[in-house]
């Protein structure tokens, strides 16, 4: 996935020229922008703990066949494509620094290999029915419900990663074969038989990640916004398809949405303890383990009493 994450930064030229210049005035003119007090929410009451996790299983992809929840083993190295280059590193920068502050995850020293894209670009949509035609390499072992997966949530996003589930050692998994799903091949039957001996000791890998966004919805978003939602979109395999009807709790998977009731300007609590979470536990929690952890981490640092 190296590979093909850096083919597609090497493309990114190219692909997403026409969307540069707009892009440029959309986003200088909101640069500036600030924090609204009034958009600020914070959940009180009996049922904290309840919204918190309840938002938790919501943007959480869930896991298939009792699989560990996936993150990134390897360093984060990101590119940002789509705009002028002093934008582009302004955005990267906030990324890095962003990913730096989460303990459990590296961050990519100086010319490493992209694994984390982000791109600004028109039609996103068809941007990824282009790929999935011209380029299928970009979504290299996703099964279907991984890919219809990228269709959901805000119109305005595309956004998948590429995984890999290892031992907890980071070895291969004997007769684990990328892209083999046949009831009769040999890497099926093994994976069949050694199942119940693996489970608890294997970890999912996330090896690249791509998040592409619509060129008119920057319109009144800032660099600061961009970035820190391709940060979560990069480092989890989360989804933005929230009822902002009914949540109560910021998050910046919302700054999409199209009946978002207000606009988070930066990561949420919510969000940050998350990520902390996902990254601090054993490499093989499960969904609900990640879940539970953010849900006491957001109280905590809160200073919510039990």
């Amino acid at each position: 996935m190296r590979q093909t994450i850096q083919a597609l930064a090497l493309g990114a030229a190219l692909m997403f020229a026409p969307a540069a210049v707009h892009a440029q005035a959309e986003v200088e003119q909101t640069q500036d922008a600030v924090a609204d007090p009034e958009n600020t929410i914070i959940v009180t009451g009996e049922s904290d703990r309840e919204v918190v996790e309840e938002l938790g299983k919501i943007i959480t992809r869930p896991s298939r066949a009792g699989k560990p929840i996936a993150r990134f083993d390897d360093a984060v190295c990101v590119k940002v494509s789509g705009l002028p280059d002093d934008m582009a590193e302004l955005v990267a920068q906030r990324i890095r620094d962003n990913v730096s502050s989460i303990r459990g995850v590296s961050l990519g020293e100086e010319g490493c290999k992209p694994n984390a894209f982000v791109g600004v670009l028109n039609n996103v949509t068809q941007a990824v029915d282009n790929l999935r035609t011209d380029e299928p390499w970009l979504f290299e072992g996703l099964l279907s419900y991984q890919l219809d997966r990228i269709y959901d949530g805000s119109e305005a996003v595309r956004a998948w990663h590429v995984f890999d589930e290892r031992n907890m050692d980071g070895s291969q998994i004997p007769g684990k074969q990328r892209g083999t799903s046949g009831e009769d091949s040999i890497a099926s039957t093994i994976n069949m038989i050694e199942n119940a001996s693996r489970f608890g000791r294997t970890r999912v890998n996330l090896t690249g990640a791509v998040v592409l966004v619509e060129t008119g919805a920057l319109r009144e978003k800032t660099f600061r916004q961009l970035a820190d939602y391709a940060t979560i979109r990069i480092l989890a395999s989360v989804s933005d398809e929230i009822d902002t009807a009914r949540s109560s709790l910021p998050t910046m998977l919302t700054l999409f949405g199209p009946r978002s009731p207000y606009q988070p300007t930066e990561l949420s609590e919510f969000d940050r303890a998350y990520l902390e979470s996902l990254y601090d536990l054993p490499a093989n929690s499960r969904d609900g383990q990640v879940i539970a952890a953010a849900v006491t981490r957001y109280r905590t640092n809160l200073g919510m009493e039990d």
